[in-house]
């Protein structure tokens, strides 16, 4: 396996991580492979599913088994024994209306999974870049370091050849002892970003973290506003999850009306008696068949509270439609507001703001060397390089995450095929 290790030595203990190296592609593919919340939404699915197969059996019918002996050891009355079946049924089809419920309730679980994916899937980018822009500032301050590091020995070796002030020698360590601590700080920050990575895709946390290698996806994207909101109404799964919903409420509505509907059971009986020897009143055995229908009185259904519950919720669920297809138009509208103002801020870094400090920083340096000018001058030029790095990345980052946040509202995805 490639990677790298990265030792980091604190006064309690040292800690050493083994880095693998993973581009977008391969670390979504993870999350959705091993997200352990992602893994329980598709037991939803499942469970709806077998729920939807058991409404589709009929109704079971009854069978009824009596015996009788009328004291014929005794009086010598006879036996009986009658057997009868009964079957319900009812004009409202609640078997039907209980189907297309579950039916519509399978479809909800469902689009509710492919909710969590689409939402799993941009958090998982946002995990993704956050981790990179951690992991190049910590390279950003590591470098920093090294440069101040090899001015701070300089000044010192020309301390020691009296080219130079104690003080300068003192400043310029100073420096870099000071940025030391940055580096530290930074480095935890990655390393717990790296962290989170492991989480989502539901990695036990070893010696080994995934790190991102893939760069900031940076490039003018040409976006249509409409378009855009188009795009999110047809294929926002939230929205399609709102739709299912009222569906779901009306089903529930249909239900109830026919479970108060009409329901009668029909019932077929046979009965057979032995001969009655009794001398008072005696009998020969005989057979004998029946049938009737059995009608429930259905008092409960004068409480008309469970109807009207059901009817609100239809309405409720509208007006919830209503205002996820309102909100999902003003999510559109505001992410890509953040989105333009974004990539006007990395154009104007791409415009050689850190190419042209760096430029300065250089001269600087130089000139420090050659006595032309103080440390003083080199540091000031140094904080403005890196203020300007750091910026740079913030930015990159920024406008990554509102290109994320803009393809989540509008239901589309291109970062990764």
């Amino acid at each position: 396996m490639s990677g790298s290790a990265e030792n980091v030595a604190f006064s309690q203990q040292d800690l050493s991580y083994i880095n693998n190296p993973v581009t977008l592609s391969q670390y979504l593919s993870g999350v959705i492979k091993g997200n352990l919340g992602y893994i329980a939404g598709q037991f939803n699915v499942r469970i709806s599913e077998a729920e939807l197969k058991a409404l589709k059996v009929f109704p079971d019918p009854e069978i009824s088994v009596a015996y009788s002996n009328n004291e014929d050891n005794t009086l010598q009355m006879g036996q009986s024994v009658e057997a009868g079946i009964s079957y319900p049924f009812s004009l409202g089809n609640k078997r039907g209306a209980g189907i297309a419920l579950a039916r519509s309730q399978h479809e909800l679980s469902q689009l509710m999974l492919d909710a969590c994916f689409q939402n799993l899937r941009a958090d998982a980018a946002l995990c993704y870049f956050t981790a990179l822009r951690d992991k190049n500032i910590y390279l950003l301050q590591e470098d920093i370091y090294k440069k101040l590091s090899g001015l701070a020995k300089a000044d010192s070796m020309k301390l020691e050849a009296g080219e130079a002030t104690g003080i300068d020698a003192l400043q310029s360590s100073l420096e870099a002892r000071s940025q030391q601590t940055e580096v530290f700080q930074s480095l935890a920050v990655k390393e717990n970003s790296y962290i989170n990575m492991m989480l989502l895709q539901g990695k036990k946390i070893s010696d080994t973290l995934d790190s991102p290698s893939d760069t900031f996806p940076y490039h003018q994207r040409d976006f249509n506003l409409n378009i855009l909101i188009n795009s999110a109404i047809e294929n926002r799964a939230d929205l399609l999850v709102a739709i299912k919903n009222r569906e779901v409420s009306e089903r529930n509505l249909k239900l109830l009306k026919a479970n108060r509907a009409f329901e009668f059971s029909l019932d077929a009986g046979y009965s057979h008696n032995s001969v009655v020897k009794n001398e008072i009143a005696p009998a020969p055995s005989y057979k004998g068949l029946s049938a009737g229908i059995t009608l429930p009185l259905k008092y409960s259904n004068l409480n008309k509270g469970t109807l009207q519950a059901a009817d609100l919720a239809v309405r409720q669920s509208q007006t919830l439609y209503e205002e996820t297809e309102l909100q999902i138009t003003s999510e559109v509208i505001r992410a890509y507001n953040d989105y333009l103002a974004q990539s006007r801020i990395v154009e104007h870094y791409n415009t050689g703001l850190v190419e042209d400090a760096g430029k300065i920083l250089q001269g600087r340096i130089y000139s420090y060397q050659h006595g032309e000018s103080g440390l003083i001058d080199v540091l000031n030029a140094q904080r403005t390089f890196m203020e300007l790095q750091l910026n740079h990345l913030e930015a990159l980052f920024g406008y990554t995450a509102a290109l994320i946040e803009l393809e989540r509202a509008a239901g589309i995805w291109d970062l990764s095929k």
